[in-house]
């Protein structure tokens, strides 16, 4: 027999007491037996289990690294308290892994320890968005608390640091301290692609969200009045979207309604006059408790102080590992000696996470087999609801700085492939584009074309981010430029669509996006110039579909409670110029019915309702056109021409008939708008009631017409709800300039100032 073998065959097993108090237990101990026991038995056999129970989620919940834990664990077990197995952990990836549970001896223990749990006052604040859960926290109490009063005190103001250094952390403690305290907090976290609007969603304001960011930045004081608003990773916030979050941030420090908590690394785009404080490394001593109780304290003490008491550089340490020469960086410490421990496949899988562009679920990793053992290693960092996750930054950020040009290619084409046979929602499709643009693929153009229409109705802040890679990367890029400013102008930035007309050269799409610009800076003499030079130009086809859409445009171009004398006027100047087709051809029934709608809305406009019937007969005659829309033409011109309670009431009726036929959401909009703005001058108690059933009207790429909705929109929301009004009419000059339609804007203009 070989010696160990020998050695092996008298070793018992050390004999389990018969009953166990909570005195037998070390303090490590019977913390890992509290965590435990906060979790029902049911787990013990479940397939998908909560990462709260394996190895990284108990050290996270104590604060110590995961080393710390294998001794006061081993114990547990050996005295049949606590048991491991094997399970699918949830959200972390396909690989299985050791989660521990109480045995039934540990659970009897577990309940006669009593709790600890923290009364909460039932004044506590509300919390909004992705606040950090934390677990315990060591050495950072005061700082909190110090912080927590300066926010208060000031209207805006910086928590900065190093990577690592426990930004998130001292931010989740501070947002502790504020909800105790009864004060509500919004969070936000940014990423690569974040916008004004995206923040608003996860800070928790219910929309709709005004475009205007002066109007943004009244509601998110109407609305968050006392609150603190908090986004983290402040550094992330893209370049082209700065401007705005640091003029909302600026507007709602001028209004002293809310807090705000900016976290990041610098340098910050932010000015340097706001109130500053940065989170300094944890003190020697309290860095040290993140080692835990099975190292000797001298050793602990002096790991702590090798590594400068960066938190996160001790939660990476293994034990056993070489510690940094003195004066050593951070950044340097990581790459080489805590990755190059890494064995390729891992730092391979590893690389590929780092180049994704925002959190994603563990699944959709390129390589989820060494999910697991990156989260072993401390590496990932999660949302509050376990969802997602991503490399944590300090990691992510050395990585990609030692990446040749090359590595960084080959990792972006080969997640094209991984993404597109995996991109199912909106969030992973512009993870796919961001890869392909920046793996320098050919077409690129026409990719982002395709995807435009889909991607702007939900999410216009990533794709203008998407647009500026793009530019960047492009040797050709006046196309690029081009759909940018098409999309500057559907989010209503004109500074943008001014820097990208710039860069076209004399043409079409120049005048398309100059006539654009003009309409959202109420330029109205030029606009009308650019209106004619393109009449003039061009075919008599384009020329009937540019006179067509400047008639409907100018007969939107009005606020509908105020008289405009010269409408009509200048509406048939433009149907003059419009040649119907002679052969018998879609675009003949096409210019026909568009024209026939224009006359049909300048008839009612000027009252002519005999001449209104006329034309609703002649589209009636048209074969194909919809029977719903002549239902809906129809009731419009009985509402507009009722005199008469009573024929108000019978014409209110027959629109809402009308309005249950359309098929098309829009058009049924459209009529409940008009049907609001005739009862607000005579019925305003059903007015309101009417408009509180109008949601507002959807977003879609480079549609005026959905603009002039969303205009007519936010000005019955001016006339309805007197403490929106300010905020509403700001909106609809805005919504009305970006539909082409700067004269009604003007008009508001005048309805705002009379309130300033």
């Amino acid at each position: 027999m070989k010696q160990d073998d020998a050695t092996k065959a008298v070793v018992r097993k050390e004999p389990v007491p018969a009953s166990i108090m909570v005195g037998d237990l070390s303090v490590p101990q019977e913390r890992i037996l509290r965590w435990l026991g906060g979790f029902s038995p049911a787990m013990e056999k479940a397939w998908d289990v909560t990462r709260h129970l394996s190895l990284p989620g108990i050290s996270e919940a104590l604060g110590v690294v995961r080393s710390a834990l294998n001794a006061p664990l081993n114990g547990l077990e050996k005295l049949d308290l606590v048991f491991k197995r094997k399970a699918h952990v949830i959200g972390g990836g396909s690989r299985r892994r050791h989660v521990y549970h109480l045995t039934e001896k540990g659970r009897t223990l577990f309940e006669s320890l009593g709790t600890q749990s923290v009364s909460k006052k039932s004044s506590r604040g509300k919390s909004f968005g992705d606040v950090p859960i934390l677990g315990e926290v060591h050495g950072r109490h005061a700082l909190a608390v110090e912080v927590s009063e300066q926010v208060l005190q000031a209207t805006c103001m910086v928590l900065s640091g190093l990577p690592g250094i426990g930004k998130t952390t001292v931010g989740g403690l501070v947002s502790e301290h504020l909800l105790d305290s009864g004060t509500t907090v919004r969070w936000a976290q940014i990423d690569e692609f974040s916008d004004l609007h995206g923040l608003c969603k996860q800070w928790g304001f219910r929309g709709p969200f005004p475009k205007n960011n002066q109007a943004l930045a009244e509601f998110a004081a109407l609305k968050c009045k006392g609150d603190v608003l908090v986004i983290d990773d402040a550094h992330l916030i893209p370049e082209r979207h700065i401007d705005s979050i640091r003029s909302f941030c600026k507007e709602l420090d001028n209004a002293q309604s809310a807090h705000m908590l900016l976290i990041g690394r610098e340098p910050l785009s932010f000015p340097q006059t706001l109130p500053r404080i940065a989170v300094p490394s944890l003190q020697v001593s309290d860095a040290a408790m993140l080692l835990g109780e099975s190292i000797a304290e001298p050793e602990r003490m002096h790991i702590a102080e090798s590594l400068g008491g960066h938190p996160l550089a001790i939660l990476l340490h293994e034990e056993g590992s070489p510690l940094p020469e003195a004066g050593a960086d951070v950044q340097s410490y990581v790459e080489d000696v805590v990755l190059s421990t890494l064995d390729p496949s891992t730092r391979d899988g590893l690389d590929h996470i780092v180049m994704v562009p925002m959190p994603i679920e563990a699944s959709k990793a390129f390589n989820s087999d060494v999910v697991g053992t990156l989260d072993d290693y401390a590496f990932l960092r999660w949302s509050s609801n376990l969802e997602k996750m991503e490399i944590q930054h300090l990691v992510r950020n050395v990585r990609r700085s030692v990446l040749d040009d090359d590595t960084k290619q080959r990792l972006h084409k080969a997640a094209v492939n991984h993404w597109e046979g995996l991109a199912e929602t909106t969030e992973e499709q512009i993870i796919l584009l961001y890869h392909r643009i920046a793996s320098l693929e050919e077409g690129i153009d026409a990719q982002l074309d395709a995807e435009m229409e889909r991607l702007l109705e939900t999410h216009s802040g990533a794709f203008s981010v998407l647009l500026e890679q793009a530019i960047n990367v492009s040797t050709m890029p006046s196309q690029l430029h081009y759909m940018a400013g098409k999309v500057a102008i559907e989010r209503c930035e004109p500074d943008h669509v001014r820097r990208h007309l710039e860069a076209l050269s004399e043409s079409a799409e120049s005048r398309h996006l100059s006539l654009g610009l003009a309409m959202l800076e109420g330029r109205i003499q030029d606009a009308d110039e650019i209106i004619e030079q393109g009449l003039a130009e061009g075919d008599q086809s384009e020329k009937n579909r540019m006179a067509l859409a400047a008639a409907s445009r100018r007969l939107d171009d009005r606020v509908f409670d105020q008289p405009d004398p010269s409408l009509a006027k200048e509406v048939k100047a433009y149907l003059q110029r419009v040649k119907i087709p002679e052969q018998t051809s879609d675009e003949r029934s096409v210019t026909l019915i568009a024209l026939s709608m224009i006359q049909h809305a300048l008839a009612l406009w000027e009252k002519e309702f005999e001449k209104a019937k006329r034309l609703r007969d002649s589209l009636a005659a048209i074969g194909g056109f919809a029977q719903p829309l002549l239902q809906g033409l129809e009731a419009k011109a009985n509402l507009i021409a009722a005199q008469s309670t009573e024929q108000r009431a019978m014409a209110t009726n027959e629109i809402q008939t009308a309005i249950e036929a359309q098929t098309n959401s829009i058009r049924a909009d459209a009529l409940r708008l008009s049907l609001v703005e005739q009862l607000i001058a005579v019925d305003q108690p059903k007015a309101k009631h009417m408009f509180s059933m109008i949601p507002e009207p959807p977003q879609t790429a480079n549609s005026a017409t959905l603009h002039r909705l969303h205009a007519r929109w936010w000005t019955c929301k001016a006339k309805l709800q007197p403490n929106m009004r300010r905020i509403a009419l700001r909106e609809a000059i805005t919504q009305h300039r970006a539909a082409g339609c700067p004269r009604a804007a003007k008009a508001l203009e005048a309805q705002l100032h009379s309130l300033l």
